[in-house]
């Protein structure tokens, strides 16, 4: 009988480890119970949106649900699995829709505290914020003191929404996530025989740097190099990834951006970035700060400092596969998430 009982609870064992192991549902469940994970519910809205807020919301969509050590992310669709029995600790909102009627019935239905907004939510004008006549940046200090978090991309956006509306009393409320992109491109050209040397990409959303980018494309000119130009809104991702795969180097001349999706994925093909952003610097061996980009009087400072440094890697004809994979490692959705996680 004693022996009956022991192959029994074995047998039981058994089946938990298979069903752990080989079945996603329940081992969610497993988790979240037993090691008391948090249920994050990733809200979709915006996913077909082109350009960057669509791309990213897409980047998180395709790696959903996602395990992390403290927190499950999943989607609506997922949880329809559960027959929607799933509850979650929090709702993750990428890209909100909070006019006053949506605040209000998510503060009726007391669920306004377990709301994470972001990083598609503000400021919709960078020198215009708090602009008046959008609900959510006129009452943005009550919206930001009601909800668990609001997302931003950089400790500069961060900052800059702070500032302009004295709430360095709720710094804690803001969480940082870095943009993501999980683009893998199947093949990645070598750095010999890539066509184009820089990519100079102009994006003057905020700042009128026109004069400026044209001294830098001057300077750049006159040192032989092979230049495609690449402007803000005038492309498709086609063209993106086409030169991409055939480019050696990037100048992000962005004023500005607060996520720079576009940036991440021709970085994923291996092209090496320089950029005045020092957030957008993610790692020292495949991206460069070159603040001198950002002046008005500085642009051949930073046009010699860029040539030193293409000059040198050109010279060592470095494996542009070595590039894309480091960049990949630092730009993959699943760490957006894990930096979010990690803020709880």
């Amino acid at each position: 009988m004693e022996k009956r009982i022991k192959l029994f609870f074995i047998h039981i064992l058994l089946l938990i480890f298979f069903l752990y192991n080989w079945c996603f549902p329940f081992k969610i469940i497993i988790l979240k119970f037993l090691k008391n994970r948090y249920f994050i519910n990733v809200d979709l809205l915006g996913i077909n949106h082109a350009l960057g807020p669509g791309i990213l919301i897409k980047g998180i969509n395709q790696i959903l649900p996602f395990i992390s050590k403290k927190c499950i992310f999943f989607s609506n669709n997922f949880n329809k699995y559960f027959n929607n029995i799933l509850k979650p600790d929090f709702y993750y909102k990428p890209r909100p829709k909070i006019e006053e009627e949506d605040y209000n019935q998510l503060v009726k239905e007391k669920l306004i505290n377990k709301c994470i907004l972001g990083p598609l939510f503000v400021p919709s004008h960078w020198f215009h914020f708090p602009y008046e006549k959008l609900w959510k940046e006129k009452y943005f200090s009550k919206i930001l003191k009601s909800v668990k978090g609001v997302v931003v991309h950089s400790n500069r956006v961060r900052d800059h929404i702070i500032n302009k509306t004295n709430n360095s009393i709720y710094l804690n409320k803001f969480f940082i996530m870095r943009p993501c992109t999980n683009i893998k491109p199947k093949q990645v050209k070598s750095f010999e025989n890539r066509i184009f040397d820089i990519i100079f990409f102009e994006k003057y959303m905020d700042l009128n740097r026109l004069k400026q980018g044209k001294e830098l494309l001057d300077l750049l000119k006159k040192a032989k190099k092979k230049i495609v130009l690449m402007k803000y809104g005038s492309y498709n991702k086609t063209i993106i990834m086409k030169l991409a795969n055939n480019s050696k180097f990037i100048i992000y001349f962005s004023f500005y951006d607060t996520g720079a999706i576009g940036l991440k994925e021709i970085q994923n093909y291996g092209v090496i970035a320089f950029t005045h952003q020092k957030d957008l610097v993610i790692n020292n061996e495949t991206s460069f700060y070159i603040p001198e980009l950002a002046s008005l009087d500085k642009i051949k400072i930073a046009s010699e400092k860029i040539l030193k440094i293409i000059d040198k890697f050109s010279s060592k004809n470095p494996s542009t596969t070595l590039i894309a994979e480091k960049n990949q490692m630092i730009n993959k959705c699943e760490n957006a998430l894990i930096d979010l996680c990690n803020n709880l």
